[in-house]
């Protein structure tokens, strides 16, 4: 497992006994893409600790696979693909490959990455996706989940909260749209793999996701608070503050990919965020500074940071599909914060 921490751990347990129809995937293959993410990391520790099928870790650096995922390494249920999406060689991969189910959680997911590598933002969710959805295709596999994300609604039109018919605005011509544009079209593949083919395909979007298994250079927001409260250093704070929006806890999200991928319905999208208290980033920064003992200063941000900044101030997302499939969080903002200090500061 990653992170040998009890309170990691326990998540893991928890999201293992989950009341799911977990047989489904008795024997079956499963290939996640992404897989040394902040999501894809828990993913593969849940489904190697519930050991009913082989699991392929897909990834572009095998170096970071093998410090993540080091205690699989000699277990035959494991195996580490090198892969880039982005030029996949679908004949190759369709002849190499046995897999029954695809997660496809492979994206640019932070500002920093959305200004210096736009164009790899947008293909790995408009290229990548079509790829992966081709070997699917081809390989007949039962389900094809697609990791999406809030960003697919874009500036609410009011102050409206997001279902999943929602359509905000997004300005198409700017270097930031990559990333949302991107994982709309990668829906909209999604969806014309369902109607050609009649490919299996599910769609959760993730909300603002943290947790311990994030990039410690992660430059979103939130990423970079906890950071400074792991550290016990001041909250640094580049903006108000004052935008407000839904955010999961990583284990949270990853239950909720679970649901989707074994209860929800084939062409469906679901939110997947937690709802109880919606706070705003000067909020979250005070909060985790009143833990650590320390104070919010302000820092104006540089050039790089600006550009990846997403000028969205409200994205609240409403969660009520995902929980009639019997998904609900276990942690709110203020709890998975605290665990994510916790447990990254004892392994620092």
């Amino acid at each position: 497992m990653y992170i040998n921490n009890q309170l990691y751990i326990d998540d893991v347990e928890r999201l293992a006994a989950l009341d799911l129809p977990w047989s489904t995937l008795d024997g079956k293959n499963i290939l996640i893409t992404g897989a040394t993410g902040m999501i894809g990391t828990t993913l593969v520790d849940v489904l190697m600790r519930k050991g009913l099928n082989k699991i392929f870790a897909a990834g572009r650096k095998k170096a970071a696979a093998d410090a993540r995922f080091a205690d699989y390494l000699n277990d035959d249920r494991f195996e580490f693909v090198s892969m880039d999406v982005n030029a996949l060689n679908v004949d190759e991969f369709s002849e190499r490959l046995k897999v029954d189910v695809i997660i496809h959680a492979a994206s640019n997911t932070h500002p920093v990455q959305y200004a210096t590598d736009p164009v790899g933002s947008i293909m790995s969710n408009i290229l990548g996706t079509y790829n992966l959805l081709e070997l699917g295709r081809r390989l007949e596999i039962d389900r094809f989940v697609f990791v999406s994300s809030v960003e697919i609604y874009g500036q609410a039109r009011g102050d409206d909260d997001f279902d999943e018919k929602y359509c905000g605005y997004i300005d198409c011509n700017s270097l930031r749209a990559g990333y949302p544009e991107g994982k709309r079209a990668g829906e909209a593949l999604c969806n014309a793999y369902i109607g050609k083919f009649g490919l299996d395909v599910v769609i959760p979007r993730l909300s603002r996701c943290y947790g311990p298994t994030m990039r410690l250079d992660d430059s979103k927001a939130m990423s970079q608070f906890l950071m400074n409260g792991v550290k016990r250093e001041d909250i640094v704070l580049k903006s108000e503050g004052l935008p407000r929006f839904s955010y999961c806890y990583s284990s949270d999200a990853v239950g909720g990919l679970l649901y989707c991928l074994l209860k929800g319905a084939k062409g469906e999208a679901y939110n997947v965020s937690d709802s109880s208290e919606i706070m705003s980033l000067r909020e979250i920064a005070e909060y985790i500074a009143a833990i650590s003992d320390r104070k919010v200063v302000f820092e104006l941000p540089d050039a790089i940071q600006r550009a990846g900044f997403s000028k969205v101030v409200k994205g609240v997302m409403l969660n009520d599909k995902l929980r009639a499939l019997g998904w609900e969080p276990h942690d709110d903002t203020r709890s998975g914060v605290k665990k994510t200090i916790e447990i990254l500061r004892s392994i620092a």
